[in-house]
Formats: structure tokens, C-alpha cells, sequence
């Protein structure tokens, strides 16, 4: 196969392959995005240093990507060896971070899991009477109106909130715990938080695993973008050193065909080592055992393919080959 056409080949491959690995880059980014600045989701309970160190590491990662994404583009479309060098590199220390991520993901996932857990309790406990959580309210409410859930691991986990057991109430559930349209009023209280309902009319069912298994797929769903990324980046990898091979060699036939014919008679071409028709129609080159028309080095093939035995040529080799009355220059 010609160089160039290889080179055109891998071009497009590196194309397709840089394509998915910027829209993986920025799936990642947008993840962590979400977990660090949307305060509306479940996962903004949490404040532990495990869930900020893998949403800083995905947000990092995703910048990175489409960093790098560029610089592989420029390196093959400007043929530069320095910048798909600097691109290897920088995937390399890609990898090694999300290896990073996703080692912390697996390896604290029950102790995110527990946590989560802990902070549903403590939003529990203190529902209707710290009215700094009422974010962390509203969240829950939307577990259990639409989970069809109360209570983490059962409607009695309600008898421990601070504002039932202070009014010593008896059969009373926050509103979103009842499957009922109408939140069934407290009598001699004005709260719309809270109904009062036997247990027919709540959600039997708790919300632990509802909560446990929502964790569990957005967890997944990282992780898989993480093995997505880092196969399109093993493929990336090895076109790149491919491509770093091929512009060294166009750029070694570029130097060959200017050493062997001066510039205003040399149209570099970088396959014509491949090409079985070369010497082209326009340069004519003396067959062996016949007089130079002009002088310039013998065969530009030789001259390309083998450098070392070109410069040892000596002149019983030259007579050899062309007859003992034929004269050259050096």
C-alpha cells in the first residue's frame, strides 16, 4: 500500500476514533457537572470526600478530553510527530486518572451507599423543623411521591422525627407518604407538611431500596462511560503510533527525493516506492550498462532504499556493473 493512502487511511480512523472519544469526554464532563452544581438531585445530600474527589476527577478528566481531542486533530492534520507525541502522552495520563476514578467508585461504593443512608435519616429526624434543609425536604418528598415509598426502611422510621415525637402525635406521615390525592389535615395543627392517616393510606413500601438502587445505576453508568472511554483510547493509542510512524516515513521519501534531483525538477512524491511505474514518463534514468545522459546519482530507488551502499560505492563496483570504459563523477 502506498504511504500516502496508508496515511489518508489511518487520518480517517483517527477522525471516527477522536468523534467518540470527545462525546464520551463530555458525557463524563456533564456527569460531574450534575453531582458538583445541581443541587435538585438525591446525590446532593451527600458531602463526604469520596463523592467530591470522583466528580473532581470526572470534571477534570472531561476537560481534558476535549484538550486532547483537539491536539490529536492538529497533529494529523498538520503531519506534526511533536504533537501526536504530546497526544499519546496525555492519553496515557488520561488512563492512569480514570483508573484512579473508577478504583474509587468500586472501592467506596458501600461507604457512599451507607452514607447516604445516614444523611436520609438525619433529613428524616429533622423534616419540618430546620428550615435550612428544605431543599433536602422537597428532594425526599419527590422520592416518596413518586417512588410510592415513606420511610428509608419502613413508615415507622417517621416516629423518630423531632416534630412528631415533640407533639406526641400518633399515625402521622409527611403528605408525600400517602397514596391518597388529598393530604388528610392534623386536627389543631396547620402544618401542610404532615397528614394524619392509618397505615392503609401510606406507601407500605420503604424507599431503601429505591434510593440504594438509584445509586447503583448512576454509579454503573459512570463506570461504563469510564471502560467506553478507556477502550476508544487503546484504539486512539495505536492509530496515533501508527500515524507517528507514517509521517516519519513521508518525511524521510520527501528529504531522499530532494537529495537525488534539485528542487526545480523534483515533485516530491512520497510513494513512489510503492508504485511499480516509477521512474514517471518526464525523468529518464540510464538502465545498466549504458552512458549517463546527464549526471545525478545513479538510481533514486537505491539511493532512498539503500543509503549505506550508495555511499560505499566504490569504483571496481561501478565498472562492474557498467563496463570497464564507462566513466562517472562524483
Amino acid at each position: 500500500m502506498k504511504v500516502d493512502d496508508k496515511f489518508q487511511i489511518l487520518k480517517f480512523f483517527a477522525a471516527v476514533f477522536n468523534s467518540v472519544f470527545l462525546i464520551l469526554g463530555l458525557c463524563i464532563f456533564g456527569c460531574a457537572v450534575w453531582i458538583l452544581f445541581d443541587k435538585d438531585n438525591f446525590i446532593s445530600v451527600l458531602s463526604s470526600v469520596e463523592v467530591k474527589t470522583v466528580a473532581g476527577g470526572l470534571f477534570i478528566i472531561g476537560l481534558v478530553v476535549v484538550g486532547v481531542t483537539i491536539l490529536g486533530c492538529m497533529g494529523a492534520q498538520l503531519e506534526n510527530r511533536c504533537f501526536l507525541l504530546l497526544y499519546m502522552g496525555f492519553l496515557i495520563c488520561i488512563v492512569l486518572g480514570q483508573l484512579f476514578v473508577t478504583f474509587i467508585i468500586l472501592l467506596n461504593h458501600g461507604k457512599i451507599t451507607s452514607k447516604m443512608k445516614i444523611e436520609v435519616d438525619k433529613i428524616i429526624t429533622e423534616y419540618g423543623t430546620n428550615p435550612d434543609n428544605q431543599r433536602h425536604w422537597k428532594l425526599l418528598d419527590n422520592v416518596q411521591r413518586y417512588g410510592h415509598c415513606c420511610g428509608m426502611q419502613s413508615p415507622n422510621d417517621w416516629q423518630s422525627n423531632m416534630f412528631i415525637k415533640n407533639n406526641s402525635l400518633i399515625d402521622v406521615y409527611p403528605c408525600s407518604c400517602f397514596n391518597t390525592t388529598d393530604c388528610p389535615a392534623i386536627s389543631g395543627f396547620s402544618t401542610l407538611l404532615f397528614g394524619n392517616g392509618n397505615e392503609t393510606q401510606i406507601h407500605p413500601q420503604s424507599c431503601v431500596d429505591i434510593i440504594t438502587n438509584w445509586l447503583k445505576e448512576n454509579t454503573l453508568t459512570i463506570v461504563g462511560m469510564e471502560v467506553g472511554l478507556l477502550i476508544v483510547q487503546v484504539l486512539q493509542f495505536i492509530v496515533a503510533v501508527y500515524l507517528y510512524q507514517t509521517v516519519g516515513q513521508k518525511a524521510k521519501l520527501r528529504n531522499g527525493c530532494q537529495l537525488i534531483r534539485s528542487e526545480e525538477h523534483c515533485e516530491p512524491n512520497p510513494d513512489f516506492l510503492d508504485d511499480p511505474d516509477y521512474p514517471d514518463q518526464n525523468h529518464a534514468y540510464p538502465e545498466p550498462n549504458q552512458a549517463y545522459a546527464h549526471t545525478n546519482l545513479v538510481y533514486p530507488e537505491q539511493i532512498i532504499a539503500y543509503p549505506e551502499e550508495i555511499l560505499a560505492y566504490s569504483d571496481d563496483q561501478h565498472q562492474a556493473d557498467f563496463g570497464p570504459n564507462h566513466s562517472y563523477h562524483h
